[in-house]
C-alpha cells in the first residue's frame, strides 16, 4: 500500500506532521519543533532532545506537558529497535522504548500529570528517572552518567536479561 502525504503513514506524513507542529511550535513525543542527536554510548544508545514552545509528552511513566524549552537525555538499551546515531532536525519519537535512564532540563511551567509526579513548575528544574525493575528480579546495574557528554556514559546490567523486551 503507498502513502500519500499528508495522511500520516509513511514518510511524507510524518514529514507534514513535524512540519505543521514546528510552525505552530509545539512537539508531541519529541517529534515537531524539537531536534534530537543520538549518540553511540558504551552498552547503550543516548537520545539527546531539545523541545520549544508546547511539548506534550504520552508515555505513562512520563507524561506531562511543558510550555517553554526542555532538555532530554535518554539512555536506550541496544536492541533491534533502537534508534540509529545521527541528527534528527525536527525531533525523534522514542515511544515503545523504554529507557534505562532519563535526565531531563526544563524552563517555563511544567506540568507533570504521570504516575510519579503529579504537580506544576515554574522557573528552571533539572531531574532524572531510572527505569524500574520488576519485584521479582534481582539485577545490578553500573552506570556513569555524564549528560553533557553523552558519548562518555558507560551502561552495564547483571546478569544481563534482555532489555529490549
Amino acid at each position: 500500500m503507498m502513502a500519500m502525504p499528508g495522511t500520516g503513514r509513511g514518510r511524507g506524513g510524518h514529514f507534514c506532521i513535524a512540519a505543521m507542529m514546528v510552525l505552530s511550535a509545539c512537539s508531541v513525543d519529541g517529534l515537531g519543533a524539537a531536534s534530537s542527536e543520538v549518540f553511540q554510548a558504551d552498552g547503550a544508545r543516548v537520545v539527546r532532545s531539545e523541545t520549544y514552545g508546547i511539548a506534550v509528552r504520552t508515555a505513562a511513566d512520563d507524561a506531562g506537558i511543558t510550555l517553554g524549552w526542555s532538555w532530554t537525555l535518554a539512555l536506550i538499551p541496544v536492541c533491534p529497535d533502537a534508534p540509529r546515531p545521527g541528527t534528527y532536525r525536527f525531533g525523534l519519537a522514542t515511544s515503545g522504548l523504554r529507557p534505562i535512564a532519563t535526565v531531563r532540563r526544563t524552563g517555563g511551567v511544567a506540568i507533570e500529570i504521570n504516575r510519579r509526579a503529579i504537580g506544576v513548575m515554574l522557573g528552571f528544574s533539572e531531574d532524572g528517572l531510572l527505569s524500574r525493575l520488576p519485584a521479582d528480579a534481582s539485577v545490578v546495574r553500573s552506570l556513569v552518567l555524564t549528560p553533557d557528554e553523552p558519548s562518555r556514559i558507560e551502561f552495564r546490567q547483571f546478569p544481563e536479561t534482555s532489555l529490549c523486551s
